[in-house]
């Protein structure tokens, strides 16, 4: 299982770049009942970055309280 980093931009004008784990990535699989392969809609990012960032406690908002505040969320390369 290979960790994703993924890099969001709030609306604010703040990014975040957060790594997922494996706790992470078991979440979104349970939640979407898809293997980790299948992530390919904005949802998924979404949800899998909002469980890596309520996890690190960078926020306590629910999921649909918190992609109201996301702009745009990316897969990125940590040695960008």
């Amino acid at each position: 299982m290979n960790q994703i980093n993924l890099r969001i931009a709030l609306s604010d004008g703040t990014f975040l770049d957060i790594t997922s784990s494996a706790g992470d990535i078991v979440k979104w699989e349970a939640k979407f009942d898809l293997s980790i392969d299948k992530l390919s809609k904005v949802t998924h990012l979404l949800f899998l970055a909002w469980t890596a960032v309520s996890r690190q406690k960078k926020t306590s908002e629910t999921f649909d309280a918190w992609v109201e505040l996301v702009s745009n969320i990316e897969v990125s390369n940590p040695k960008d």
